[in-house]
């Protein structure tokens, strides 16, 4: 018995010691998964006069298939988790600390980052928080890119009405050393750029240089490049050279 109980005790300290180093945070994305009625509830509802039987719908026209969320902060480790499509809605124990950063990501049927949202907060020892993190579609417009080594830039061209860079908080730059990005690390964050109209398009241009872009024999590195919006961070995009 008197192990018993020095075994509770000490069980009860830690689980303590995690509570007053930990917070508690739920995320509510606000997707939803689209349920289906099954034959014997739409009878049912019929012969009870009950109203509709509903789902909560999908904001819009978003359609994800798998939402991840992840946390961030110089001084923890990474958190990655899933939520739920069925609720939208997970709750974590996160390190108590400044600046934690949360980024839900909802993908479409391809595997691609489609609709995000992205919120830093400050977290103290035993606080429970509820974010309500305001959820977009993410700037997927560019699918390709163009550099030109001699004068270390790189464009696209864009032929929609609505000027691709609207609403675009900055450009990732990505590195790997094999077309495969099996080493891939971020190596700019560029947040100048220009955006011009040109008579049925838009020429985004992005100034910086890639040292040794390949493929071989003309280089050996190989770069991708996202945007980023207020949303999140939306799917990479190959450099090529021109």
């Amino acid at each position: 018995h008197i192990l018993t109980f020095l075994i509770t005790l000490l069980v009860a300290a830690l689980f303590a010691c995690s509570y007053e180093n930990t917070a508690t945070v739920t995320i509510d994305t606000g997707i939803r998964q689209q349920a289906q009625l099954s034959l014997f509830d739409r009878v049912l509802a019929f012969f009870s006069l009950a109203q509709p039987l509903q789902a909560d719908p999908v904001p819009g026209t978003v359609y994800v298939y798998s939402i991840i969320v992840n946390v961030t902060a110089n001084d923890m480790e990474t958190i990655t988790r899933d939520v739920p499509l069925d609720t939208g809605k997970i709750t974590l124990e996160v390190p108590a600390g400044s600046q934690r950063t949360f980024e839900v990501v909802g993908y479409d049927d391809g595997g691609n980052r489609y609709y995000g949202g992205i919120t830093t907060v400050d977290l103290s020892p035993g606080q429970q928080v509820n974010l309500n993190i305001e959820m977009g579609e993410l700037n997927n417009k560019i699918d390709y890119w163009y550099y030109y080594t001699n004068d270390k830039y790189f464009d696209t061209e864009y032929s929609g009405d609505e000027d691709p860079t609207s609403g675009v908080v900055a450009f990732k730059i990505y590195e790997s050393d094999d077309s495969l990005y099996t080493n891939e690390r971020l190596i700019f964050i560029i947040n100048q750029w220009t955006s011009i109209y040109d008579v049925d398009f838009w020429r985004v241009t992005v100034q910086v240089e890639l040292k040794d872009i390949g493929p071989p024999p003309g280089g050996y590195k190989y770069y991708r490049c996202s945007i980023v919006n207020q949303y999140g961070e939306g799917e990479k995009v190959e450099i090529t050279r021109y």
